[in-house]
C-alpha cells in the first residue's frame, strides 16, 4: 500500500515540476496577452450564459402575456430576440478575440521553444551524436513540438472556460430541474474517460514507434535531398527506397489507425449515450409540462441547456484530454532541454595564454567511442608546436580524424591528457579553447549561403575584415573560383535558392580551405585538404606554406607524401597507435611503414 502511495506522490511531484516549467515559459511571452485571453474568456462565458437565461425570460414573458392578453406585443418580443442575439453575438466576438490573443501568444512562446531546442542541440557534446538515444530524444522533442507549451496555455484556458460554462449550466439546470443534473454529469464523465484512455495509448504508441518513424524520415530524406541525387539515379534505387519507406509507413499507419478505430467506436457510443440523455431529459420535462408541473420555458430552457452542456462538455473534455496529452509530450520536450553537456567549463576557467609557446600535446591518450569494442586511439603521444609544420599520415580507419577531435576538445580522452602550453585543456573554457584552432575536416560542411558567408562563418568576429577574407581566398585559389560566379563573393553556393550555383568538389575544397585560413587562430589543422583539387593547385597551396601560416602551428593530414615531405615533423598512425615519428629523412632511414608508402607512391610516378 505504501509503495503505491509513494508512486502517486512521485507522479504528482513530477507533474508539478513539469507545469512549473511550462508556466515559466510564459515569461518569454507578452503578459498582457495572457490577461486579455483570461478577460475575453470570462466575458464569453458570461455573455453565453446570459443569452441562455435571456431566452428563458423571453419565453416566460411571452407565455405570461399570452395568458392575460389576446394580442402579443410583437415589438416587445422582437426586443427580447434582439437582446438574445446581441448576447450570443457578444459571446462569439469574445471567443474570436480570445482565439486571436492565444494565437499571438502561441507564436511568441513557440519561437522561444524552437530557439531553446536549437541552443540545446548545438550545446550538446559531439559524443551525443554517437548514440541513437540522442536521436530518439531529439525526435521526441520535435514530436512534442514548439507549439506544445503555447497549446498548454490555450488548453488550460479552454478547460477553465469549459469548466466555468459547465458550472454555470449546472447551476441553472439545478434550479430548473435538479434531477437531471446527475445523468448529465455521467455523460460528461464518460467522454472524459474515453479521451484520456486513448490519449495515453496514442502517446505510448508514438514512443514505441519513434525509431521506425526516424527510419522512414531518413528514407524520405535520402530520396529528396541533393547529396544522394546522383547515386539514386545512377543505381536506379528510387523504387527500392520508396518500398522501404512505404513498408515502414504501412506498419505505423496500421498501428495508429487501430487506435483511432477503437477511439471512434468508443466516442460514437458515448455520443449515443449523450443523445439518449438529452432525449430522456426532454421527455421528462415534457411529461411534467403536460401535467402542469413545469412551464413551457422550462422545457425550452432544459433542451437548450442540455444541448449547450453537451457541446461545452465535449469542449471541456477535449481540452482536458489535450492537457493530459500535452503533459505526456512535454515531458519528452523538457527531457531534451534538460540535457547537459559533459564538457562544461570550470566555474573559474583559466585564461588562455596570449602567445602559445609549448603548443598542444597529447600525452598517452586513449579514446573509445561509445559501444565500441576496441579503442580508436591507444596510448597516443603527439606534439603540435607553434610555427611548426607537423604532418600525420596513416591508412583509412587508423584514427586520424578522431585525433583531430581530441585536439580540438570535441571529445575528452578516457586515459591520458591533452595539454595546451602545459595546462590540461579541461581547465580552459571549451569555446575559447576551440577558437585557437582553424580546421578543415575531410567531410567539411557545404553551407547553402554565399561564398563570402561560407568563408567567414569560421570567425564571425572578423566580419568586417574583407581584406583578410580576400587574402585567404587568394592563398587557396578560392578567389578565382568566386570571381567567375554571377555575383562573385555574394553568389549563393547552392541551387536550393534562386540565383544559386553548384560548385565542383575541388572548388568546394578551395572554399573550405579559405574558411580554415581566414580566422586569426593559433593553430591550423587540415584533414586531407587537397584530396579533390589538382596537383598544380596543391603545389600552389603548399608553396611557401610556412610563410602562409603567419606563425601558426599546423597539423596536415594527407595521403600525398609529396606534400608531407615538406613537414618539419611527421607522425605515422596505424591502428590507433603512433607507429613511427620523425623528420622525412629520419623516417626514410627507418625503412618502415612511411618509407614503404613513400616508395610505393614514388614508384607510381616513375612508371
Amino acid at each position: 500500500m505504501s509503495s503505491k502511495t509513494v508512486s502517486l506522490s512521485d507522479k504528482l511531484s513530477r507533474s508539478f515540476v513539469l507545469w512549473g516549467k511550462v508556466i515559466a515559459l510564459l515569461k518569454f511571452s507578452d503578459k498582457r496577452l495572457g490577461i486579455f485571453v483570461f478577460v475575453a474568456s470570462l466575458f464569453e462565458i458570461a455573455l453565453t450564459l446570459g443569452a441562455l437565461f435571456a431566452v428563458k425570460l423571453a419565453v416566460e414573458d411571452i407565455a405570461q402575456t399570452a395568458k392575460v392578453e389576446t394580442d402579443i406585443d410583437l415589438a416587445r418580443v422582437m426586443g427580447s430576440v434582439v437582446v438574445v442575439l446581441a448576447l450570443f453575438l457578444g459571446g462569439r466576438i469574445m471567443h474570436s478575440l480570445a482565439n486571436y490573443f492565444r494565437a499571438a501568444q502561441g507564436f511568441i512562446v513557440s519561437d522561444y521553444v524552437n530557439r531553446a531546442i536549437q541552443e540545446r542541440a548545438v550545446a550538446a557534446d559531439l559524443s551525443f551524436y554517437d548514440s541513437s538515444l540522442y536521436y530518439d530524444t531529439l525526435e521526441r522533442a520535435r514530436q512534442a513540438g514548439a507549439q506544445r507549451p503555447a497549446q498548454v496555455i490555450s488548453n488550460a484556458l479552454n478547460v477553465f472556460r469549459g469548466g466555468m460554462m459547465l458550472l454555470g449550466i449546472a447551476v441553472v439546470l439545478f434550479f430548473v430541474e435538479w434531477r437531471l443534473l446527475p445523468i448529465s454529469l455521467i455523460a460528461v464523465g464518460l467522454m472524459l474517460v474515453v479521451q484520456v484512455r486513448f490519449t495515453r495509448q496514442r502517446f505510448h504508441l508514438q514512443r514505441r514507434l519513434v525509431q521506425k518513424e526516424r527510419h522512414a524520415s531518413y528514407a524520405d530524406w535520402v530520396m529528396t535531398a541533393q547529396p544522394f541525387a546522383k547515386e539514386i539515379r545512377l543505381w536506379d534505387i528510387g523504387a527500392y527506397l520508396r518500398a522501404q519507406y512505404m513498408n515502414i509507413r504501412k506498419v505505423v499507419r496500421k498501428d495508429y489507425l487501430d487506435i483511432e478505430r477503437r477511439k471512434s467506436i468508443a466516442e460514437s457510443l458515448v455520443s449515443v449515450v449523450g443523445t439518449l440523455v438529452v432525449l430522456a431529459s426532454a421527455a421528462f420535462i415534457l411529461y411534467r409540462f403536460s401535467t402542469g408541473q413545469a412551464e413551457l420555458s422550462d422545457l425550452i430552457m432544459v433542451v437548450l441547456l442540455l444541448v449547450r452542456a453537451e457541446t461545452a462538455g465535449r469542449d471541456f473534455v477535449t481540452s482536458l484530454s489535450k492537457l493530459y496529452d500535452d503533459q505526456l509530450f512535454l515531458t519528452q520536450l523538457f527531457t531534451f532541454l534538460d540535457l547537459e553537456p559533459v564538457m562544461k567549463p570550470d566555474t573559474t576557467p583559466k585564461p588562455l595564454p596570449a602567445v602559445a609557446k609549448a603548443g598542444v600535446v597529447l600525452e598517452d591518450v586513449t579514446f573509445s567511442y561509445p559501444a565500441s569494442e576496441r579503442p580508436a586511439l591507444r596510448n597516443v603521444s603527439l606534439k603540435i608546436k607553434p610555427g611548426q609544420f607537423t604532418a600525420l599520415v596513416g591508412g583509412n580507419g587508423s584514427g586520424k580524424t578522431t585525433l583531430i577531435k581530441l585536439l580540438c576538445r570535441l571529445y575528452d580522452p578516457q586515459e591520458g591528457a591533452v595539454t595546451y602550453d602545459g595546462e590540461d585543456v579541461r581547465s580552459f573554457d571549451p569555446i575559447a579553447y576551440r577558437r585557437q584552432f582553424s580546421v578543415i575536416f575531410q567531410d567539411f560542411a557545404q553551407f547553402a549561403y554565399t561564398g563570402r558567408d561560407n568563408m567567414r562563418l569560421s570567425d564571425l568576429g572578423r566580419d568586417s575584415d574583407a581584406a583578410r577574407l580576400e587574402k585567404a581566398a587568394r592563398l587557396t585559389g578560392a578567389h578565382e573560383v568566386l570571381e567567375e560566379l554571377p555575383h562573385k563573393y555574394d553568389t549563393v553556393l547552392s541551387r536550393m535558392f534562386d540565383g544559386g550555383v553548384e560548385l565542383s568538389g575541388g572548388q568546394w575544397q578551395k572554399i573550405a580551405l579559405s574558411r580554415a585560413i581566414f580566422p586569426d587562430s593559433k593553430f591550423i589543422i587540415l584533414d586531407e585538404p587537397t584530396s579533390a583539387i589538382d596537383p598544380n593547385a596543391e603545389a600552389e597551396l603548399f608553396d611557401g606554406f610556412r610563410e602562409k601560416l603567419e606563425g601558426r602551428g599546423a597539423l596536415v593530414i594527407s595521403h600525398r607524401l609529396s606534400t608531407i615531405r615538406q613537414a618539419d615533423y611527421t607522425y605515422v598512425l596505424n591502428n590507433g597507435r603512433i607507429a613511427e615519428e620523425g623528420t622525412h629523412e629520419e623516417l626514410i632511414r627507418q625503412n618502415g611503414r612511411y618509407a614503404e608508402m613513400f616508395e610505393r607512391q614514388g614508384r607510381g610516378y616513375r612508371s
